[in-house]
């Protein structure tokens, strides 16, 4: 089914999710019943530790009963650990654990902060979007950083786990879905892998409140427990364009656009006026085109110009521009556009507009 939709995509908002190198993305997930004593018991200090971690730590709730058997939950119980009693919890895939009443303020954020010291050992870089079907349809792009290859034998593995940001049980967050992608082949120390995973969303009850976090794992020896390498919170797919104004002078005559998002996305860029050209004027994301002056075809009373940037790929089509001044200081506050605003210099649109989505 095709739907017809204009917007302007808030590009401040919409930044690519990519976890650094050197930076870990905590994911605490809580198997629970909201109806159980222990689970609303800890209620609080999942909602107090997610607002204190916001960017650092994603904290997951699970409906135990509908994710018991199979997927994530298995992680749990892969280290050996018993439980009698509800919510399991868990970081890293099992890296470490917690069941039943603890102190919860103490454990698991003393969890989170041992996750938090542990360097991740791949990239990722995650977007997502709404498709037919009520599917969400999410784009990754994985990067072996460690030294030794991720293997098939040991279960090597992204996952997407699709939740809302709502008070659905006992925290503010409540996972609807999760997809595993095994690894088909071997990735190699420095190999990036780029793949698309569907997983579906008819569960979601508020398209709003969607959030997704993708994660890459594997089972060290290829037994017992699981290990997370890293995870990334999913952004709205868009086309990125930063900066939304640049300058160019005869003693500075280049200037470099920064232009990110889903890797499935191409690009073509061109210019309205003959004294800029770009390089490269296509291609695929991410990429760094440098903008150029070429001050012997530029009229003295020419001072403006535009880049236009058109990038379409997977039933998404996107345009954007970026304003171009000649020996003129950009305007402050330059960046990444909000919603609605033009550029008064330049008297040209800076926003990035999808054009159609499927």
């Amino acid at each position: 089914m095709n739907h017809r939709l204009t917007f302007i995509a808030a590009l401040l908002l919409c930044a690519p999710a990519v976890a650094p190198a050197n930076d870990r993305l905590a994911v605490l997930e809580f198997f629970g019943r909201p109806s159980g004593a222990f689970c609303s018991a800890a209620g609080p200090t999942m909602i107090s530790l997610q607002a204190e971690l916001e960017g650092r730590a994603v904290l997951l709730e699970y409906n135990f009963d509908v994710f018991r058997y199979g997927g994530r939950a298995d992680r749990f119980w892969a280290t050996g650990t018993t439980a009698n009693y509800l919510p399991l919890v868990m970081v890293g895939s099992g890296y470490r654990t917690s069941s039943g009443q603890v102190d919860y303020q103490t454990d698991y954020s003393g969890m989170i902060n041992d996750e938090l010291a542990r360097a991740p050992r791949a990239e990722l870089t995650a977007y997502w979007r709404r498709s037919e079907n009520d599917t969400v349809r999410t784009y990754v792009e994985v990067r072996n950083s460690r030294n030794s290859p991720l293997r098939v034998s040991e279960e090597a593995a992204m996952w997407v786990i699709v939740y809302e940001k709502a008070p659905i049980g006992v925290s503010n967050t409540w996972v609807r879905s999760t997809m595993r992608r095994p690894l088909a082949t071997d990735l190699a120390p420095g190999e990036t892998l780029s793949t698309t995973i569907s997983v579906p969303g008819s569960s979601i009850a508020d398209w709003d409140r969607v959030a997704c976090v993708i994660l890459i794992e594997d089972r060290p020896g290829g037994q017992g427990s699981y290990d997370m390498l890293q995870a990334a919170e999913a952004a709205p797919a868009t086309l990125s364009v930063e900066p939304s104004e640049l300058v160019v002078t005869p003693t500075s005559p280049t200037a470099e656009v920064l232009l990110e998002g889903p890797h499935v996305l191409e690009w073509t860029a061109t210019v309205d006026v003959p004294w800029l050209e770009i390089e490269p004027a296509s291609g695929t994301l991410p990429n760094t085109p440098v903008v150029s002056l070429k001050p012997e075809l530029r009229r003295p009373w020419e001072n403006s110009a535009t880049v236009t940037i058109y990038a379409d790929g997977d039933s998404m089509a996107f345009r954007a521009w970026v304003g171009v001044s000649f020996g003129a200081r950009a305007r402050p506050g330059g960046g990444r556009s909000t919603p609605g605003r033009k550029s008064r210099a330049m008297d040209c649109p800076i926003e990035s507009e999808l054009l159609f989505l499927n």
